[in-house]
């Protein structure tokens, strides 16, 4: 066999080798199956299906534009038709939910028709109206295209999924069997769907939301390395008439054992795969790369300068270990996901457990390097709740799961929620920037799950009787805390960052609206007496018009929190007894809670202005919408009680970041170990082989074997840089190739020439 082609047949070999079974992407291929998160991942990537999913994203002149939303359900609908697609996700099917008064939810789409539309059909129904002139009709689509885009703002998952905030991209997601056979029918069915793409360059850009690292190419790296450190080492010593010996099964197994090191011992099959083939390669190019006359060409008698060589490589050898301990792996597999998520597991039915899901989504947003985070308590910003203040995650755990339920065909809220409403993702974005370190973000997710997440909850009514008073002051602390913390954030990533003063007047507001209920005294007691009168109006039971008077009196003398009974007094002594006691009873609850509503309503609306205007807030758009949301939060009277884990009835919550960068992180953690304990089974290996090839003084030559590789890592000591699977493939290749140098430094004595 030619010298040269040596090479070329190691590498095809060793491409066969790890050439895996590519038709069904596997995300966690690469992770050791023993790793709590990567088995978290994968149990929670099967619910969810975000495994295999792939990310299209084109630039388009304006999503908003009523042609673009019909042409984006097109794509969605052309995409879904390509053989081989499971599953699509897309904006077109996002929903606008409205709650009426009484509490039940309604959906349309979101990208549907504007509400001008409703009013049309309700002019429909009444009969013809004189048509709209070109003008009218042109300002109508521009309001239903402004009206869309309010809407999509207001849900910050809508915008982490598939939209930008402008409507300048759209991203679709496709679960599909095989990428590389689907592509040019997916491009087609996006090109063809009427989108009104921007023009690019390039072809389709896609990207898995979880790749699948078999698919990197770099697993081609240390058969390669491998391979051309033994062939370059090889040469060299053919032209420099060194004696190879005639020794090439254990030179063979030198190289095949040093280039295998780095990978041999990592508890996950397809690195071990890797490293066979780098040994494969590398053990070819040593056994089949000597001829018979080689120990005849070479020059007689030992170099003279070996020694030297030897004891400089020993040295060189000697320092590396002693750096040895700040060399580390931080593999690069799954570089290309463009995000990672957080499982959160708990009663997402409960009001208490999604706000703390969202407090964690905030927090994600705040870190540099994040481009959005989300969560589907993002939904509810987006609700329209008839006869409310604000939106936002409603008290009551019975009209939560009703909107959840209603919500549960929306494709963000599908991805977001488990079925079973007991497993939630926060999807969290990287910025497009390459110097984003991905590995930190996760990192400081990891600590927030440790330390910040309250992970039991207890609900506590703040308002109820019998609630403790201290845990009422304790209660209250937390929500002035955490609408203090909740509008600084969200200020921040509106681009609105507050001033010291202004900062100062949010801590300021956010006590007072947690500790002191604001109320203007004659303001208040004019909107109870009209709420009241309206009440006594349409009683079944009518009263008299002094009777309505103390009515009235009787409400406003009534404390902020006075219970039914206290209004039952109220009703008893108006009514008189004329009125059944189940008519009292529920006279008295339907008051009761009209007074709550009425000294919330005013109290809120104080409230938002004092918030607003103190920090110089916009009294308009989706941030102040955020801010007032936040505040009528802050309100109460629901809070949720950080209590031991084992309290009873206590909610408990378990947060773990998974995704690809997790799984990168599990495999170097892995690595780590595997690496130091391979290289010295590798370096025992070659010892004992050097031994049986010279005897003792065969030892001598050991240095030599480990210097190349240990020359090669001195940088990433120093430099404290962790090195990744393209430098851990060239400190194979220099392991063998110094294998390969030692075994034919020392040969056997009766193959030296004398």
């Amino acid at each position: 066999m030619r010298l040269g082609s040596l090479p070329a047949v190691a590498l095809a070999t060793a491409a066969a080798l790890t050439r895996p079974a590519l038709a069904a992407p596997d995300p966690f291929a690469w992770t050791p199956a023993r790793s709590a998160a990567v088995a978290r991942g994968r149990e929670t990537a099967a619910r969810f299906g975000v495994g295999s999913l792939t990310e299209i994203e084109v630039e388009v002149d304006d999503l908003y534009d009523a042609a673009n939303r019909h042409a984006v359900e097109v794509a969605e609908q052309r995409l879904a038709a390509v053989p081989g697609v499971r599953a699509v996700f897309g904006p077109s099917a996002l929903l606008d939910i409205t709650v009426d008064a009484a509490g039940k939810p309604s959906a349309r789409r979101v990208l549907g028709r504007g509400r001008g539309a409703i009013i049309d059909l309700g002019r429909i129904a009444r009969g013809p109206s004189a048509p709209r002139t070109p003008a009218g009709a042109a300002a109508q689509e521009e309001r239903e295209n402004e009206e869309a885009r309010q809407r999509i703002v207001r849900r910050a998952d809508a915008l982490g999924w598939f939209l930008t905030e402008n409507g300048r991209r759209v991203r679709l997601l496709v679960d599909v069997a095989d990428w590389q056979k689907s592509e040019p029918a997916l491009a087609a069915a996006v090109q063809d769907s009427g989108l009104a793409i921007v023009p690019s360059a390039g072809g389709l850009e896609a990207r898995p939301l979880w790749p699948d690292p078999r698919r990197h190419r770099a697993r081609l790296l240390p058969p390669a390395f491998a391979a051309a450190w033994v062939f370059f080492v090889l040469l060299a010593a053919r032209r420099a008439r060194f004696p190879l010996g005639r020794r090439r099964g254990s030179r063979a197994l030198a190289v095949a054992a040093a280039a295998a090191a780095p990978f041999a011992l990592v508890p996950v099959a397809g690195v071990r795969w890797m490293g066979a083939a780098a040994a494969l390669a590398a053990g070819a190019v040593a056994l089949f790369g000597t001829r018979a006359r080689d120990a005849a060409d070479a020059a007689a008698g030992r170099p003279r300068w070996l020694g030297l060589v030897l004891a400089l490589a020993a040295g060189l050898v000697l320092e590396t270990a002693a750096l040895a301990p700040r060399v580390r792996v931080e593999t690069r597999q799954w570089s290309a996901a463009p995000m990672f998520f957080i499982s959160l597991r708990g009663d997402l039915d409960e009001p208490v457990v999604l706000r703390e899901l969202r407090r964690m989504a905030d927090d994600l947003r705040a870190q540099p390097g994040v481009a959005n985070a989300w969560s589907v308590a993002d939904l509810f910003l987006g609700i329209t709740f008839e006869g409310k203040e604000a939106s936002g995650i409603p008290d009551d755990p019975e009209e939560l799961r009703r909107i959840l339920v209603q919500a549960r065909t929306d494709p963000a809220v599908r991805l977001e929620l488990s079925a079973d409403h007991r497993e939630a993702l926060i999807g969290v974005r990287f910025d497009d920037d390459p110097t984003v370190d991905h590995a930190a973000i996760v990192a400081h997710a990891e600590r927030y799950a440790d330390r910040e997440l309250r992970h039991a909850l207890a609900r506590v009514e703040l308002t109820a009787p019998g609630t403790d008073p201290s845990a009422r002051l304790v209660g209250e602390g937390i929500l002035a805390g955490d609408l203090a913390q909740r509008v600084m954030r969200i200020c921040a990533r509106s681009g609105r960052p507050l001033s010291a003063a202004e900062s100062t007047s949010v801590q300021r507001t956010a006590r007072a609206v947690a500790l002191i209920p604001a109320a203007d005294p004659s303001r208040l007691d004019g909107e109870i007496g009209d709420a009241v009168r309206d009440f006594a109006a349409h009683h079944p039971f009518p009263l008299a018009a002094g009777q309505v008077e103390r009515l009235v009196l009787g409400a406003r003398a009534l404390a902020t929190g006075a219970s039914t009974d206290d209004v039952r007094t109220i009703v008893e002594a108006v009514y008189g007894p004329r009125m059944p006691p189940e008519v009292v009873a529920a006279t008295a609850s339907s008051l009761a809670r009209l007074l709550a509503a009425v000294r919330r309503r005013h109290t809120a609306r104080l409230d938002f202005r004092e918030m607003l205007y103190g920090a110089n807030l916009p009294t308009e758009g989706v941030l102040a919408d955020e801010v007032r949301s936040a505040t009528l939060e802050g309100l109460g009277p629901l809070v949720g009680m950080p209590v031991a884990a084992d309290s009873p009835g206590a909610f408990r919550l378990d947060a773990e970041p998974i995704g690809g960068v997790v799984n990168d992180r599990a495999l170097s953690l892995v690595w780590n170990p595997a690496l130091r304990a391979g290289l010295v089974m590798a370096a025992a290996t070659i010892a004992i082989l050097l031994m049986l090839s010279a005897g003792a003084r065969g030892l001598l030559a050991l240095p030599l074997a480990l210097a190349p590789m240990a020359a090669a890592t001195i940088p990433a000591a120093v430099l404290r840089e962790p090195v990744g699977l393209p430098m851990l493939a060239f400190l194979a290749g220099a392991f063998a190739g110094g294998a390969f140098l030692a075994m034919v430094a020392v040969p056997a004595p009766r193959e030296w020439g004398r």
